[in-house]
């Protein structure tokens, strides 16, 4: 217990992390106290390459005022640094790196819905199941700069929290949250380096998120200030929802904050996602996203001289009111504004019992389009004011219906000159010396460039083998991507003829897979140039050799899938003996084929009940003398044999309560051929189904 300022010996200290998070080995507590941590390393966990096994809390700050905690190393914790009911909390120069994380199931080739996050409710701190590397609750005037969190979940996740200034900090590469807030009014979030806070994507295959965010904003979270942070790469840049009071009781929202001069760009799915709520969004950089502003049920929001460039849809509002979208520049977008409504749409929630989500009344005018493909997409909408906007490169393509009404459209076309008003611009003044958090012009952008991992996004950091394409022959194409150096292949299993056997980053290598059925290739390269930060944290000092692998493992399976149903007399948990009569009984249909959750996916739902629905799969395999790590993700419940051998089970939904809950797996040996097979049963409509064997390597 510390209980007065103090400077701590710099040294690595190791505290092995325990299953509470409310206890830590450091505990401060009390008022006006400096603690000056030096350098010091504080370690809960010595196995660094499995993350998602971390426990604990590092340091726990309890309620008091004016504290400083700075200049500190903390990992292998769930939870780096937790605080409560602080006043006037400060954590400066800190690095919360390499803390708790999942494990990602999705692959490059298929999603796993079970690595999806929810982060609708943390009114009894529901958040800390995804770890944290700084988390806060109660802690008003806090002041968060200069800090680190890379290669966890999660940044830095306030609830409660008022009057907060959050700057010059680095929250960039993690699988989940770079900053999350809840309850949090009247923050400054400013300066901050947010990149590639993703999961759930892959490039050229499926675009999802898993609501993963730079930044994400819930449950009345109001009159906040987020300026000059970059989040691009993110699942959303910015996400902003009004929270479940807002859908019971109409009432709130996450209102009248104000996003200016931010780069949200490259998101797998919203640059910008605000929802039923009223904010500002302005000056901001919004670059190839699924959309540039995804704004349902917003009323009242301004979205000014914002850059658009490359989204499939720029602006996509959906019973969307009084709404100014002025001032913008939109250009090779394949949509640029999109308003709608679902006139049918069942008003089954208060917010929409209580609130006139019409869409309407919305002011189009001083905007520049240059190359869109459709500029205006509107169905269901009425009283929208087009006016003075610029089109050039190519004709004003639109798409009006009927349902459309009293509509102005007037100087729209290529003679135009859009005026300009700095009414929209705030007169932001802040007394600190703001980092530039942009991407630097060297760094690497695009979604490409999104290259997620087992355990989250590639950081650039460490020497990489990246599979660009399998062609046809199955030859195979790897981008080595990494800082700058040399490498050269140690040895190879699985794959011919490689070109070049060395050679320098960035680069390329060329090989032949082997012909056997299965895939087994282990490449085992090493690296020598520039400084390497591993994926778990270890450092490597310029010069000295780091090991790498390029792995790729796939077994042919040959999934033969039978489908039943059940009822109230063959219930699976009531009636297990009636149950499996059901599963060795005759099938109400029969599907195949090479991937499960395809093979599931095809089938769910088609010409078969949705719910009460039972899959019994099998697959034989072939495999080498080794460990694998079976996994599956099932909804609800699923049981996995080998031989007839039960190794792993998912049967109680009473704890099926998170979307990580669905997936379980285990370690077993294996060696030659096996027949796998999988029983799944769910009560309710939700599909999902998928099948994971993996090398475990040493």
């Amino acid at each position: 217990m510390i209980k007065h300022s103090a400077t701590i010996k710099n040294k690595i200290y190791h505290f092995e992390g325990t299953d509470s998070l409310s206890e830590a080995p450091v505990v401060i507590e009390g008022d006006n106290i400096t603690v000056d941590f030096n350098g010091a390393v504080v370690n809960g966990n010595t196995d660094d390459e499995n993350p998602d096994k971390f426990k604990g809390t590092g340091i726990v700050i309890k309620a008091g005022r004016n504290i400083t905690l700075k200049n500190l190393v903390v990992k292998g914790f769930r939870v780096g640094v937790m605080a409560r009911g602080v006043t006037a909390l400060k954590i400066i120069n800190g690095d919360f790196s390499n803390n708790f994380r999942q494990h990602l199931n999705s692959s490059r080739q298929t999603e796993d819905l079970a690595d999806w996050q929810s982060y609708h409710h943390n009114e009894k701190d529901e958040w800390l199941r995804f770890g944290a590397g700084i988390y806060l609750r109660d802690c008003d005037s806090a002041d968060i700069h200069g800090n680190t969190v890379t290669e966890g979940q999660c940044g830095l996740m306030m609830t409660n929290c008022n009057n907060g200034l959050i700057y010059n900090n680095n929250f960039s590469f993690n699988s989940g949250i770079g900053i999350g807030m809840y309850r949090c009014n009247r923050n400054n979030i400013l300066y901050n380096k947010l990149d590639w806070n993703v999961r759930g994507y892959s490039y050229g295959v499926y675009y999802r998120g898993q609501d993963s965010a730079g930044i994400l904003i819930f449950e009345q979270s109001s009159d906040n200030t987020f300026a000059w942070n970059s989040a691009t790469h993110s699942g959303d840049g910015f996400f902003l929802w009004a929270g479940q009071t807002s859908m019971e009781t109409g009432d709130g929202g996450c209102n009248d904050n104000l996003v200016f001069g931010n780069d949200f760009s490259y998101a797998p799915t919203n640059a910008v996602e605000i929802t039923f709520s009223r904010n500002k969004i302005i000056n901001n950089i919004l670059h190839d996203s699924w959309h540039g502003v995804w704004g349902g049920f917003s009323y009242n929001t301004i979205i000014a001289n914002n850059d658009f460039s490359g989204n499939l849809s720029a602006i996509a509002i959906e019973h969307g009111k009084d709404n100014v979208i002025e001032q913008n520049s939109f250009s090779d977008d394949k949509a640029g504004i999109e308003l709608w409504s679902n006139p049918k749409r069942p008003k089954d929630i208060g917010y929409l019992q209580k609130r006139d989500t019409r869409s309407m009344n919305y002011s189009i005018s001083n905007n520049s389009f240059k190359n869109e493909k459709n500029i205006f997409n509107i169905n269901n909408t009425t009283d929208i004011r087009i006016s003075n906007n610029l089109v050039s490169g190519g004709i004003l393509q639109q798409k009006l219906d009927s349902t459309v009404k009293n509509m102005e459209f007037d100087h729209t076309g290529d003679q135009v000159k859009p005026h300009t008003d700095s009414s929209f611009f705030p007169k932001l003044t802040f007394k600190i010396a703001g980092q530039n958090a942009m991407l630097s012009p060297t760094r690497p952008k695009g979604k490409k460039y999104i290259m997620m991992t087992d355990w989250g996004p590639y950081s650039f950091s460490y020497p990489i083998a990246w599979e660009e394409k399998t062609d046809s022959t199955g030859k195979i194409y790897l981008d080595m991507i990494g800082p700058p150096g040399k490498w050269k292949i140690i040895h190879i299993k699985g794959l011919s003829n490689p070109s070049p056997l060395n050679g320098e980053f960035p680069g390329k290598l060329i090989g032949q897979k082997d012909s056997s059925a299965l895939t087994n290739i282990d490449i085992e390269m090493e690296f020598k140039g520039d400084q390497v930060i591993s994926p778990f944290g270890i450092r490597y000092a310029k010069g000295d050799p780091y090991t790498f692998h390029y792995r790729k493992f796939e077994i042919p399976f040959k999934w033969q899938m039978k489908w039943f149903v059940f009822d109230t007399t063959s219930d699976p948990l009531k009636h297990p003996a009636q149950f499996n009569k059901i599963i060795n009984g005759t099938p109400v249909k029969l599907t195949n084929g090479p991937v499960l959750s395809k093979v599931f996916g095809l089938g769910f739902g088609k010409n078969i009940a949705r719910e009460k629905v039972v899959t019994v799969s099998e697959a034989e395999i072939d495999v080498p003398d080794g460990l694998y790590r079976i996994g599956i993700s099932a909804s609800e419940m699923a049981k996995v044999y080998v031989d007839d051998q039960l190794i792993l089970q998912n049967w109680d939904p009473a704890k099926l309560i998170y979307d990580a809950d669905y997936h379980r797996d285990v370690i077993t040996p294996l060696k030659g051929k096996h027949t796998i097979r999988i029983e799944q049963a769910q009560y309710g409509d939700y599909g999902m189904l998928n099948f994971i064997i993996q090398p475990v390597y040493h």
